[in-house]
C-alpha cells in the first residue's frame, strides 16, 4: 500500500532547511591571494607549487590588509589602496626570505608614473649572496603588475639580469627598468627575485625556479624613492 511522504517541517512559513550565506571577505580574500600567486607562475618568475603559500597569503590579507578599508562594514569590507602597505616587505614563500640570500642595499626609484628602476650596486656575489647547495650561477628577477582587485586581473611587466657565477669577482652595478604596467591608477606592486641554476646540470629552454620572492614596493602606497 502506498504511503503519503511527509512534508519537511516549516518554521514561520519557511522550510528548515535554508541555503548557508556566502561569506563575501573570504571569498574576496581567495580571489586575491590567487591573483597575487598567479606573480609566482607567469615568466620570468616561476616558483615550485606549494599549496601553504595560498593559506598563510590568505591569512595575512584577512588580518593585515582588509581591517584598514575605511569605507565598508565588517563583513562586505574590500582590499584598499592604502590598505595595502602591510603588504610592502612580505615573502611570498616565507620560509625563504629574501633577506636571508640577498644582502645588497637596492634603490627603488619610480620615474613620473611612467617606469620602475631598481637600481643594483656593485657587489661581489660570493660574499654577498648566500646559494643553495649545487647551485652554480644566479639571476636578479624584477617584475611589476597591476593588479585589479575588482576583476581579479593583472598587466605585468619585468626585467631580469644577466647570470652570474658565485664567486669573488665582483658584479659591476646595473639597472633593471620596467615600464609602469597599464592602467595608471590601478595598485602596482613590485617584486624582486633570486633565480639559482646549476649551469652544468640545467636543461638548455628549461624556466629556472625562484627560490625566494619578495614584494618590494607598492605604488602608491609608499614614497616614490626607496632604499632597501
Amino acid at each position: 500500500m502506498l504511503q503519503k511522504q511527509k512534508r519537511p517541517r516549516r518554521r514561520n512559513g519557511k522550510g528548515i532547511s535554508q541555503k548557508r550565506k556566502m561569506n563575501r571577505e573570504l571569498i574576496h580574500i581567495a580571489r586575491a591571494s590567487k591573483l597575487i600567486l598567479t606573480l609566482c607562475n607567469c615568466g620570468p618568475v616561476y616558483m615550485q607549487p606549494k599549496r601553504s603559500r595560498f593559506r598563510v597569503l590568505q591569512r595575512f590579507l584577512y588580518h593585515e590588509v582588509l581591517k584598514n578599508d575605511p569605507f565598508h562594514k565588517p563583513g562586505k569590507r574590500h582590499i584598499s589602496m592604502s590598505g595595502l602597505h602591510p603588504l610592502i616587505g612580505y615573502d611570498l614563500d616565507p620560509d625563504y626570505a629574501l633577506s636571508a640570500y640577498f644582502n645588497v642595499i637596492y634603490t627603488i626609484n619610480v620615474q613620473a608614473s611612467t617606469k620602475i628602476v631598481i637600481d643594483i650596486p656593485t657587489f661581489v656575489p660570493a660574499a654577498q649572496l648566500v646559494s643553495p647547495h649545487s647551485a652554480t650561477h644566479c639571476r636578479i628577477i624584477t617584475v611589476a603588475a597591476a593588479l585589479d582587485f575588482h576583476r581579479y586581473s593583472a598587466l605585468i611587466q619585468s626585467a631580469q639580469s644577466s647570470l652570474f657565477p658565485f664567486s669573488r669577482d665582483p658584479v659591476a652595478g646595473f639597472s633593471l627598468t620596467m615600464p609602469m604596467p597599464p592602467p595608471i591608477g590601478e595598485p602596482v606592486i613590485v617584486l624582486l627575485g633570486l633565480s639559482f641554476i646549476n649551469e652544468d646540470l640545467a636543461e638548455p629552454g628549461a624556466p629556472a625556479y625562484c627560490q625566494t620572492v619578495k614584494i618590494i614596493h607598492i605604488e602608491n602606497a609608499t614614497p616614490k624613492i626607496q632604499i632597501a
